[in-house]
């Protein structure tokens, strides 16, 4: 029997976790536990009456669902496991939703033990960018069991109203990898096009309003490269060390599955040249400031925020 969601524990307050946590108890309707490696990150939920706690243990104690957003596997299984994780201080009835990109076989593994507990879990990764995550706006995409969904959708919707139930759980992972492979090699494609076009005397406003307009168009080129790189904002919406460590994962999971992802391994390559080389923290359309640098041209106008 699932138990009724009155007090929720929050753990991972990076780009995404801070915004959607502070929804949560912007609502008035919860009780809210909140939990980082950081402590900055929690003095200011904190001063806006949410409790802490000092071990992911103690939040799930404390907690009736437990939502975590983290940036990999290896950090999730440090929160769910030991005598100090989640999974411990469990107790029957009690949800675990785990918000994190990571491998969806790990994800599987902590369903396992949340299970075990005759508790509950959902692997629910997010589509969008941090700046949907503080107005609300995010994309879900959710695995596990579609009555467990329904009970815990009025707390998703503080997250964003666009939940899609992609199957059992880990397939919420699952398709945020394969969405992860193809938006990134977008990312990389228009800056390839971009680059190469200002590199041989197009103007860029040119460019733009032929790509924009014929089959090549497509939503990154109309919005994201226009609020991001070409505006010389490189604040992030999506890092490049995130999108980097997406794209791994997703041709791990090929390779599990003996699938050839040609396109998704060269655009990874260029993920990690550019965090290599200074933008790991900047957005991924900054991608183009580094073929930009390479190929000694420059596409936009503007000068690179610091």
């Amino acid at each position: 029997m699932q138990t009724p969601i009155e007090r929720i524990g929050f753990i991972g307050l990076g780009a995404m976790g801070f915004p959607m946590a502070r929804r949560l108890l912007q609502t008035g309707k919860y009780g809210l536990t909140v939990l980082d490696v950081d402590p900055a990150r929690v003095q200011p939920l904190e001063a806006d009456g949410a409790k802490t706690a000092d071990t992911p243990r103690a939040v799930a104690e404390q907690s009736d669902l437990v939502v975590t957003m983290l940036p990999n596997s290896p950090e999730v299984e440090m929160v769910m496991f030991g005598a100090d994780g989640v999974v411990a201080g469990l107790a029957e009835g009690k949800i675990v939703i785990d918000m994190s990109t990571i491998d969806p076989s790990v994800t599987r593994t902590v369903a396992e033990e949340v299970a075990a507990k005759s508790a509950f879990m959902l692997d629910a990764p997010v589509g969008r960018t941090s700046f949907h995550a503080q107005s609300g706006e995010l994309l879900i995409m959710v695995g596990g069991e579609a009555d467990l969904l329904a009970h815990c959708r009025s707390v998703l919707e503080n997250f964003g109203k666009d939940i899609i139930h992609c199957g059992a759980v880990s397939s919420g992972g699952t398709m945020k990898l394969v969405n992860n492979i193809l938006t990134t090699t977008i990312i990389a494609a228009n800056a390839e096009a971009l680059v190469l076009g200002a590199k041989v005397g197009l103007d860029t406003e040119c460019m733009l309003n032929v790509l924009r307009s014929t089959a090549a168009s497509n939503t990154h080129l109309t919005s994201t490269y226009a609020a991001q790189a070409l505006a010389g904002n490189v604040k992030p919406g999506f890092a490049i060390k995130l999108a980097e460590k997406d794209v791994g994962l997703a041709l791990k999971m090929a390779r599990d599955n003996d699938v050839p992802i040609h396109l998704a391994d060269s655009t990874r390559a260029l993920l990690r040249e550019a965090k290599e080389s200074g933008h790991a923290d900047h957005d991924y359309t900054s991608l183009l400031y580094l073929l930009e640098s390479k190929a000694g041209v420059t596409v936009r106008e503007e000068k690179t925020e610091a």
